[in-house]
């Protein structure tokens, strides 16, 4: 789920980046909930609980945008700021308040669909979690709660410590987001999430994650010990 906010004062520009974000997310198959601010005041009065990107119009009446963000960077500095505006004259002070984007109006939805994909994956790396899209369903799930990952024929099985979750897509794709976020390819048909491992068992060739045992590869069982006494040290090694 992504939490979008528009402070915007004028009804026809936030009904216009309104509709375009409920295009962009609905195109993209990502849950959402939009938000709409008319002052920079209401925003700051009724800020909600979670908020991942906000679109903040800076020339409002009274609290500027720019002024709202100022406000904003004291007590959240998650969000990811994006400032739309129709002058150019608060690019140097968007820095000052880690703005993500400074967009010019009119706006236009092929330059909203870029920053906002953009910024979506941004957000997805911070937030480590992995999304998984076959023909029917689009999945987003926390990296860290991914044991293992199976593979049989063309079907993927990702198993965390309460759901497993089956896709029709290949352990290629999944490969390539994960390799960097601690996971392992042991086995042709297995790919492992190293921080989950409980015990290796050499002799046997295989890994021991919750109550499941995992074959390795005895082509693997080097480089399986070299990644895991780089994460966790000694210990299992």
């Amino acid at each position: 789920m992504f939490y979008i906010v528009i402070c915007e004062d004028d009804l026809l520009q936030r009904k216009l980046l309104v509709g375009y974000l409920v295009r962009i997310f609905t195109d993209l198959e990502f849950e959402y909930k939009v938000i709409e601010f008319s002052s920079g005041e209401e925003l700051l009065s009724n800020y909600p609980d979670k908020v991942d990107i906000l679109f903040l119009d800076i020339q409002m009446d009274k609290l500027t945008g720019m002024d709202t963000a100022r406000k904003i960077r004291e007590f959240d500095s998650n969000v990811e700021i994006v400032f739309t505006t129709a002058i150019t004259d608060y690019i140097h002070e968007g820095y000052e308040v880690r703005a993500y984007r400074y967009l010019l109006k009119p706006l236009k939805y092929e330059c909203i669909l870029k920053h906002t994909k953009s910024c979506i994956n941004d957000l997805m790396d911070k937030k480590d979690t992995i999304v998984i899209k076959d023909r029917l369903k689009t999945t987003i799930i926390q990296t860290s709660d991914i044991l293992y990952i199976e593979v049989l024929r063309k079907e993927i099985t990702i198993y965390t410590k309460d759901d497993k979750y089956l896709f029709k897509t290949s352990m290629r794709s999944v490969e390539d987001n994960l390799v960097r976020k601690s996971f392992f390819r042991c086995h042709k048909s297995y790919l492992i999430n190293l921080k989950k491992i409980s015990s290796l068992i050499e002799k046997e060739n295989l890994v021991i994650i919750e109550n499941y045992e995992i074959p390795v590869s005895r082509y693997k069982l080097k480089l399986l010990k070299t990644k895991l006494a780089h994460i966790l040290g000694d210990v299992l090694c």
